[in-house]
């Protein structure tokens, strides 16, 4: 168990994405099960929308220094001992692979065995990649079955038969070194976990989904919007459609002609009904023209839909509740595909919703929360 040894230790989760790098600083103790929120940290990229490859790199490095700084100010240079930087779809190269061992003559399942189906996952994923300058940093098992028949604790299991689903997600090696050499610059024992969010919140939406169900799970971000497939309790793939927040955040500064922070701050007010009200309808006909185009966007997310023969759909919408009442008002499922949207279910699921499993629960508002709150809750693991 993390953290066994103490009474109390900080941790922090990092949300490295295309708009901005956020992160949140928690407390897990022995005496309470649940963490405690402490502080988040947020940092935007220079606005623009034209970046290419070396400025998110350039940036990224920036803002996360940034953080770090801001981190050391906050908690009086007591840094926290495990980090967990979460990768948004650019940053990264993922997989899912399925693995099948047969004729064993009933033998007991060992961890030896498992780690053997990993490294080959790992060796096979690398060979497909062709690269050298990345670097694996997740392996997660996500569905084991022993002769035909789903397994949550596989080892010690006897089988003759063993199918095993991987998901892999590697990083270019630069970026995962650089990253972790400001972290040991504050702190030289530190540990240090890379994580994707679509596997982060696929574990966490397993406490509502059956095990083997299949969903949509849509994650507006900054400037990209990861939308992850889950067929029979897999993730099969993960779109990234280039649209997200930022692309609200920019018009409203151009439009109200302030800095991006202060765009920030007003949408917050218009999702919490702080607005007056020609100052809320005015913002809802700029929000609302914006994401119009998502109707074009989502045509990917329909043919994808299709590909996979999922019927009885669910869709999750996850986030920090930025706008997500308006893009599911706008986004109609008749709109957009009336054959699949007769067995469509649309949610909307935000991080109040995991809110009872916080010992204390605050600062967590806008665009990437979800993300953070699925790392925070994940952190045990």
């Amino acid at each position: 168990m993390l953290f066994a040894s103490a009474t109390k230790r900080k941790g922090i989760v990092f949300d490295v994405g295309t708009a901005s790098v956020s992160a949140t600083l928690f407390e897990l103790s022995n005496q309470h099960h649940k963490p405690r929120i402490l502080k988040t940290f947020r940092r935007f990229h220079k606005a623009s929308l034209h970046k290419d490859a070396l400025h998110f790199s350039r940036s990224t490095v920036k803002q996360f220094s940034r953080i770090i700084e801001d981190v050391h100010e906050f908690t009086e240079g007591s840094m926290p001992e495990l980090y967990i930087i979460g990768l948004a779809s650019i940053f990264y190269l993922g997989k899912t692979q399925k693995f099948h061992r047969g004729q064993r003559k009933n033998a007991q399942l060992k961890v030896s065995e498992i780690d053997s189906i990993v490294e080959d996952g790992r060796k096979k994923f690398l060979d497909d990649l062709r690269r050298e300058d990345i670097i694996v940093f997740e392996n997660i098992s996500m569905k084991t079955l022993l002769n035909g028949y789903l397994i949550e604790s596989p080892v010690g299991c006897s089988a003759d038969e063993i199918d095993v689903w991987l998901r892999l997600s590697a990083t270019s090696r630069d970026l995962y070194d650089r990253l972790t050499e400001i972290i040991r610059s504050e702190r030289r024992d530190a540990e240090i976990r890379f994580s994707t969010f679509p596997v982060s919140t696929w574990a966490l939406m397993r406490q509502t989904l059956p095990k083997e169900s299949s969903a949509i799970m849509v994650d507006i971000g900054g400037e990209l919007t990861e939308v992850t497939f889950i067929a029979d309790g897999i993730i099969t793939e993960v779109l990234s459609l280039p649209f997200g927040v930022l692309n609200v955040l920019l018009r409203i500064s151009e439009n109200e002609r302030i800095d991006l922070e202060n765009a920030f701050s007003l949408l917050k007010s218009y999702t919490s009904g702080m607005l007056e009200s020609e100052a809320e309808r005015n913002l809802s006909l700029l929000i609302r023209k914006e994401i119009k185009r998502w109707e074009q966007l989502f045509e990917r997310v329909w043919q994808e839909a299709s590909r996979e023969s999922m019927v009885n759909i669910k869709m999750f919408f996850l986030g920090g509740g930025a706008f997500l009442n308006d893009v599911k008002t706008i986004l109609t499922p008749p709109l957009l595909h009336p054959d699949i949207s007769k067995g469509l279910h649309v949610s909307v699921v935000t991080p109040e919703a995991f809110r009872e499993q916080f010992e204390e629960y605050c600062c967590v508002e806008g665009p990437g929360d979800f993300g953070l709150v699925s790392l925070i809750l994940n952190a045990r693991r």
